[in-house]
């Protein structure tokens, strides 16, 4: 009997796969759950990986893990480090672009000794959020920690220093020797060859800056040589160590309006500086020089009777008329001077100073107001400008050099005693005062022959029998007439005396040699003293011995 054959269908998966796909599913679940809990990636570029470890350096917010460093590696142009970092996700809304990030290590300085626990467990990445709203996930390792977090209220405020010493950050600003800051940023700004600082003045300190505050840098010693002697006084600690800036007004200024956060202020190098270089609202003019200007030098002052008005900027001007220097001119030998006239120096309202010195600029001119190089100090050779009238001037009014007004001047010091000493032995040696004495020798000859004739009369005896009364008054004519011949013979003598060939006349004969003598002899030493005003203490330098040319 022939038996049927069942044929079933088996599956085609077996049942084995359930196995794998379940550990897919599992491993799919796990790995959504690791990018849904997995933070942002940001990448740190830093000078070098010193003390760096990757998946054991962590990223802190005040003391709190947020992430850490899990990869490092050398930049594509090899001279700088990339250290890529995992941040938990619940901060990545930390991650402004005005954000900082510095390393956390054992530091001492004027604030103390900070960063002890590293020495154990190794350094970390302090990480400091910002204000900005925009986020960024690549940022620069900075070299120092910031100063100021952003809870920190107070104001900011910009200085710029061309000549003052350079400071460091952390530098602290000082109001009458109490620190309200510090400073926060420094840069070097090469095009204008200038510092740039960033100072923040903590609250409610900011309210002491105002527009019209200065700052300059205090080195924590100053030494004061007075006719009361030597006066040596210091600051604190770390302001003898490591300076600091102070803040102040003007004396006998009253606090202007408060400045505005982001206000840019001028930094000097002292306080006598910082009241210099003040003044904002000014004018330039040239002053066109007849002389030499040899000690003169910029910020030199310029003064009207002994009060500041101004400063010299250039010594010479360098001006440029038609191609050429305005101080080589084929027509003119003067030598031009710029200079400024600042008119908060005249007045505190500059604006009014400004309109005052316009409106009478012409005025004082015309009544002869010129200016002249006056000395200043014998023992450096500089001179200063001085505004002053001359009635006797002659002359002038404002001309016009490029751009600039030109101030006139006048010639002054020993340049001007050089020219009067010799005016006076040129009026001198121009007398006739041998046709002087000649002719008054020639009167009292005249004289001497009528008192002669006088006595004769008186003598004869019909003179003699006049009445009483006219006899009397004959004898007191004789008398007089006496006294008058006796009179005249001194007079004749003392003029003789005078005479051609006389002891007197030959010693005013050499004096007026001698005179006109050294009148030759101090036109060299007048020459020298416009070329170098301190030669009286400094030997004159002399010029090169001439070499003989070659044959």
């Amino acid at each position: 009997m022939t038996e049927t054959a069942n044929v079933t269908k088996q599956p085609k998966i077996s049942a084995i796969w359930i196995i794998p796909l379940v550990a897919l599913l599992v491993g799919l679940w796990m790995l959504y759950q690791y990018q849904a809990n997995v933070g942002p990636t940001i990448y740190i570029k830093m000078p070098h990986a010193e003390g760096i470890i990757a998946g054991k350096t962590e990223i802190k917010v005040r003391s709190v893990k947020i992430g850490q460093i899990d990869a490092i590696r050398l930049s594509d142009s090899q001279d700088s480090v990339i250290a890529r970092a995992q941040i938990d996700k619940n901060y990545d809304s930390l991650l402004t672009e005005d954000a900082k990030i510095w390393v956390v290590k054992p530091r001492i300085d004027e604030t103390g000794i900070s960063g002890m626990s590293t020495l154990l467990s190794g350094v970390y990445l302090e990480f400091a959020p910002g204000e900005s709203k925009k986020l960024k996930e690549r940022f620069a390792l900075q070299d120092e920690p910031a100063l100021i977090g952003k809870d920190v209220q107070g104001g900011r405020f910009q200085l710029l220093s061309y000549n003052a010493e350079v400071l460091e950050v952390s530098t602290g600003i000082f109001f009458k020797n109490y620190k309200i800051g510090q400073i926060e940023t420094a840069t070097f700004d090469w095009k204008n060859q200038a510092m740039k600082y960033g100072i923040f003045i903590n609250e409610p300190y900011q309210n002491l800056i105002t527009l019209n505050s200065i700052f300059w840098v205090n080195a924590g010693i100053e030494i004061d040589l007075s006719a009361d002697g030597i006066n040596i006084s210091t600051g604190s600690l770390s302001k003898l160590l490591k300076g600091g800036i102070s803040v102040g007004l003007p004396e006998q200024q009253a606090p202007g309006d408060i400045a505005q956060n982001g206000h840019n202020f001028s930094l000097s190098q002292s306080y006598k500086e910082a009241l210099e270089e003040r003044f904002y609202d000014f004018d330039y003019y040239i002053i066109d020089f007849e002389q030499s200007i040899r000690g003169l030098r910029p910020g030199a002052p310029v003064e009207y009777r002994g009060t500041r008005i101004g400063t010299v900027v250039e010594a010479p001007a360098n001006i440029i008329v038609n191609g050429k220097p305005a101080h080589f001119k084929n027509h003119n030998t003067a030598v031009p001077v710029l200079i400024k006239v600042e008119y908060g120096r005249l007045y505190h309202d500059s604006a009014a100073a400004k309109e005052f010195w316009q409106s009478s600029l012409t005025g004082w001119i015309k009544n002869g107001m010129r200016a002249s190089l006056k000395p200043g100090n014998l023992l450096t050779g500089a001179v200063y400008v001085d505004f002053d009238i001359y009635p006797d001037a002659p002359k002038a009014h404002l001309a016009k050099l490029a751009q600039y007004d030109v101030f006139p001047s006048i010639s002054s010091g020993i340049t001007v005693l050089a020219d009067q000493v010799s005016d006076v032995l040129n009026k001198v040696n121009d007398l006739k005062i041998e046709d002087s004495l000649a002719q008054m020798q020639a009167t009292f000859s005249d004289y001497q022959s009528l008192a002669n004739e006088m006595r004769e009369l008186l003598s004869q005896p019909d003179t003699q029998n006049l009445p009483g009364d006219f006899n009397r008054n004959f004898d007191k004519m004789t008398k007089s007439m006496e006294q008058f011949e006796v009179t005249m013979r001194q007079f004749d003598k003392t003029m003789a005396s005078y005479q051609a060939g006389s002891e007197f006349h030959h010693q005013l004969q050499q004096t007026l040699l001698e005179f006109k003598r050294l009148s030759e002899e101090i036109q060299p030493l007048t020459r020298g003293l416009n070329e170098q005003p301190n030669m009286f203490i400094f030997d004159k330098a002399l010029p090169a011995d001439p070499k003989p040319r070659k044959q």
